[in-house]
């Protein structure tokens, strides 16, 4: 019986006539009060026939104020700071009409009705506003207190300002999450010790000192904006709860917000990219904009997860055509539906169906849109895949890029912008090898003389979340019951999130004037066995006790450690930070555009090993850890 109470009072609402004819009577109630306080509780000094004839005033004025600002219309249980303003806005307007009848009575009609004594109307005024706020705060907190659980979830937000208010009065609107907040952790000290809508708010060290355990607090929900974030303060909060096990959540971005209003039930969870993202990137948008503006842009790779951040940060420019090519087409279906779902028609692009390797395909990319700018993330990328294929890395990564720098050339392209990777960084496999060669082909072709299009490449490490990295196999592992798998105890990685990797490469490609590298700041690199730990602890399990770690060895042509930068480059800063420029030796085009012609045209009758070789002839810094390629330098061509 008493669900079937609770379900119709949480789904029931009271019709706004109801709660008019409520607040209609208790501004009745108030001026009749007025006059009992005015004259002392003394009820044989009022006459009746008056305070009968001006309470018809008085209904017929606020009636008019009601209908103007509608302070009805809010739904009560849920009643904000904006509907109390509401009801002073109302009761505001109506004292000033009151005292505009009053006083022209008393002008034009001394001894009419419509003279109210001015001390009434004060009072009225004051007692009208307190009665009908308090009257929704009680039926707010009635409500409430009757639909709370037993049960309720002890949360603390951490951020006091704007959003963090945002994200308390949304919960205390959303009784089906039985949350109940009991504090606020900011690390503004001027703040702190303070109250907000009665919610205490305390510094990082006291919540983690004391709060956070003894409270038995189960979760705790970010609700401050990423530019705001301190991540060291953050990176320290997060290791807490997840040694406590205590479920961290955060607020979706201002632009997942449905209609542009925030519901507490788009609170979702932090994922690993929050653990080991870093400080927000600050972007030169003036610059970037303008290298953008109104040109048509080809996306080579457009469906993969580089490619389709790629575009998904082009949409919030103004562009002319975008231009997004692939050859997986369910991968560019799905991409196509997600931007008509955002942006509806507001955004023009093409998509084409191509192979980058097909020379007279993309000719034709080229001839029927003549991209202005071209941003090339197509390419092979898994490290043991190639191994076993290095014919496909040099047909695709080299063989790709030089048919599209060339049609490039050709076409007068503004802009060319390589995605390259660190492991092309003194290269211990064939995958890493092969973007290196492209970084030569490129970097030598811009040097050329006649030649009008800018080249830029662009290097970073590994990118969370991207297919075929480490973290979806991880997810995967953990959601099929374990063990995770991690190459070596001792195995580190830099990492990037796809987003901060792609601002960058957006940057730098309009940064530089043609020839550069541009070397991305990779922070710190992670122990990936820790990375396997933390992923385990965000799924609410207990690494090692519901799933266990295991070491299965290092793959062929795998580093232990990566290298962004080569050990006889150096680097040059730039205006951003997060930005350098490798100084990298630079190669005659001539002898670097004749090998690879010649290992294009022969990756059919070359076999593996003859392959690697003809690697190595143009990357003497490559070391394949592969025990079938560690000789292929004595291979005679």
């Amino acid at each position: 019986m008493r669900k079937r109470i609770l379900h119709t009072l949480k789904k029931g609402y009271l019709p706004r006539w109801v709660v008019l004819l409520f607040d209609l009577w208790v501004l009745a109630f108030s001026f009749v009060f007025s006059y009992v306080l005015r004259y002392n509780v003394r009820p044989l000094n009022i006459d009746m026939t008056v305070i009968t004839w001006d309470l018809l005033i008085v209904t017929g004025v606020y009636f008019i104020a009601i209908i103007i600002f509608r302070p009805y219309a809010g739904v009560i249980r849920n009643t904000t700071a904006s509907d109390i303003v509401k009801i002073f806005e109302t009761v505001s307007l109506g004292t000033v009409m009151l005292l505009g009848v009053t006083l022209a009575g008393r002008y034009y009609m001394p001894r009419s009705l419509f003279v109210i004594p001015i001390s009434i109307i004060i009072i009225h005024t004051m007692v009208s506003g307190f009665l009908i706020t308090l009257s929704r705060l009680a039926i707010k907190y009635f409500f409430s207190l009757i639909t709370r659980s037993h049960k309720d979830v002890k949360v603390m937000i951490y951020g006091a300002g704007e959003l963090g208010h945002i994200t308390l009065i949304s919960i205390e609107r959303t009784t089906e999450l039985n949350y109940k907040v009991v504090g606020f952790i900011d690390t503004n000290k001027k703040l702190q010790g303070m109250s907000k809508s009665g919610v205490m708010i305390y510094s990082p060290e006291q919540a983690m000192g004391h709060m956070l355990v003894d409270q038995d607090i189960k979760e705790i929900i970010i609700g401050i904006n990423p530019a705001m974030q301190v991540k060291k303060s953050l990176d320290e909060l997060y290791d807490f709860c997840l040694k406590h096990k205590i479920t961290v959540k955060k607020v979706p971005p201002l632009n997942e917000w449905i209609n542009g209003t925030f519901n507490a039930r788009q609170i979702q969870p932090i994922n690993i990219e929050d653990l080991l993202g870093r400080d927000v990137i600050k972007l030169d948008i003036k610059r970037i904009q303008t290298g953008l503006k109104d040109k048509t842009i080809l996306i080579t790779g457009a469906a993969g997860s580089i490619g389709s951040e790629m575009v998904r940060q082009l949409m919030i420019f103004d562009t002319g055509n975008l231009v997004l090519l692939d050859k997986a087409e369910s991968d560019l279906y799905n991409l196509q539906m997600e931007i008509k779902a955002k942006y509806g028609e507001t955004r023009h692009f093409e998509l084409v169906i191509a192979d980058i390797t097909n020379e007279s395909r993309m000719r034709r990319v080229f001839e029927r849109y003549h991209p202005q700018i071209v941003f090339n993330a197509a390419a092979y990328k898994h490290v043991p895949l190639m191994e076993d294929n290095p014919c496909e890395a040099v047909r695709v990564n080299i063989g790709g890029t030089k048919t599209l720098a060339d049609l490039s050339v050709t076409f007068d392209v503004e802009r060319f912008v390589m995605i390259s990777t660190d492991k092309a960084v003194n290269p211990t496999n064939v995958m890493g090898a092969s973007k290196r060669i492209c970084e030569q082909y490129i970097q030598s072709l811009s040097l050329k003389d006649h030649v009008k299009t800018e080249f830029v490449t662009t290097r970073f490490g590994n990118v969370l979340g991207s297919n075929g990295s480490v973290v979806p196999l991880f997810l995967k592992q953990i959601k099929n019951g374990g063990p995770v798998t991690v190459t070596h105890r001792d195995i580190r990685r830099y990492f990037m999130t796809i987003p901060e990797a792609c601002q960058l490469v957006l940057e730098a490609g309009f940064m530089g004037i043609g020839g550069e590298i541009f070397v991305f700041d990779m922070g710190e690199p992670v122990l990936i066995w820790d990375l396997a730990e933390k992923m385990i602890s965000l799924s609410g399990l207990i690494p090692g006790k519901d799933i266990d770690i295991v070491e299965v060895g290092l793959r062929p042509g795998e580093k232990l450690y990566e290298e962004v930068l080569a050990i006889k480059e150096t680097c040059k800063p730039t205006y951003n930070s997060r930005i350098l420029i490798a100084d990298v030796r630079r190669e005659d085009h001539k002898y670097i555009r004749e090998k690879v012609s010649e290992m294009l045209k022969n990756i059919e009758t070359d076999g593996d090993v003859k392959i690697v070789a003809r690697m190595l002839e143009l990357v003497p810094e490559f070391k394949p850890q592969n025990e079938r390629y560690k000789n292929a330098s004595f291979v005679k061509n």
